[in-house]
């Protein structure tokens, strides 16, 4: 598959495509519904010279005021959905939301994806950051994945390549990009599985931003953990413990309902958000000697 610049739409607003609700527009953008088309544009905006992002699911990224130069695909590639029923293995492609995963697993009785339930996000976005809640990541179910490399060739690569840290992987600083993935589930219970899911879900409502207001997800990494403990200290709680429920800058805010979230509710603006990170970056710091560091990606110049 072929294509020109004249394939490509101009001046694409992002704010509609990205879970924060904010941000210029795209110089170029495409809309990859296939591998193949995902492939072609990316070889485009190689053989032009141009500058490149691939848009996802538009969650966890805070896109620049004036927007982006070059191309931006959207990966809504949807064309591998494959199910072996006997190793309980399923394969996605990248472009599927990862929100697919979890529903077509309960669906067919196999568990192990139920922590991921309403996690916003692509799977190709997923394996990136390495997502994860409830003590699961994506690193924990993935086995390998089909990957177009820098050089233009197209590899399967084992789940070990990804380098995966917490929230973090070799993609964050390698343009590797994620075609397909294949994933080992367990056996369980549908019933069960649905519950768990039902749970998780009923967690989230009760402390996260709704999905009508902008938000890009959790803000901030959570902390590592004490000495002599296992788990992650919320970045929520100190925030919290610093005032940051009681900030805000511009049309951003921090959520009253849980301190890792800043929202837009509408007229917000990347440059609002960045300044009030950085702000809170600042209190805590000052308040418990403690550096945050972003989960969330800024794209762009901010």
């Amino acid at each position: 598959m072929n294509l020109s610049i004249d394939s490509l739409k101009r001046n694409v607003p992002l704010k509609n495509l990205v879970t924060f609700k904010l941000g210029g527009p795209a110089e170029y953008f495409y809309e990859a519904t296939s591998t193949d088309a995902l492939l072609a544009a990316i070889a485009l905006a190689r053989h032009e010279g141009m500058p490149w992002f691939l848009l996802g699911g538009g969650s966890n990224l805070v896109v620049a005021d004036e927007g982006l130069e070059g191309l931006v695909v959207h990966n809504l590639t949807t064309d591998l959905k494959r199910v072996d029923h006997e190793s309980r293995q399923i394969s996605l492609s990248s472009g599927l939301e990862l929100e697919f995963l979890v529903e077509l697993a309960h669906q067919l009785g196999m568990s192990g994806v139920e922590s991921f339930a309403g996690i916003p996000g692509s799977i190709g976005g997923a394996i990136y950051g390495n997502a994860g809640a409830y003590g699961r990541s994506i690193a924990d179910v993935l086995i390998d994945a089909q990957v177009l490399f820098p050089d233009g060739s197209v590899q399967t690569v084992p789940n070990a390549f990804f380098q995966f840290d917490y929230r973090n992987s070799r993609l964050k600083s390698e343009p590797h990009i994620v075609l397909s993935a294949r994933f080992q589930l367990e056996p369980g219970n549908r019933d069960e599985i649905k519950a768990r899911i039902d749970d998780i879900i009923e967690q989230r409502h009760s402390k996260h931003p709704p999905y009508e207001i902008g938000c890009a997800g959790s803000f901030f990494k959570n902390l590592p953990p004490l000495p002599g403990e296992e788990r992650r200290r919320a970045a929520g709680s100190v925030l919290e413990q610093a005032g940051a429920k009681q900030m805000a800058y511009g049309g951003a805010k921090v959520f009253d309902k849980h301190a890792n979230f800043i929202i837009n509710e509408g007229q917000a603006t990347a440059s609002d958000v960045k300044h009030l990170a950085e702000m809170l970056k600042q209190k805590v710091l000052k308040d418990f000697g403690i550096e945050l560091s972003e989960e969330v990606l800024y794209v762009g110049r901010i």
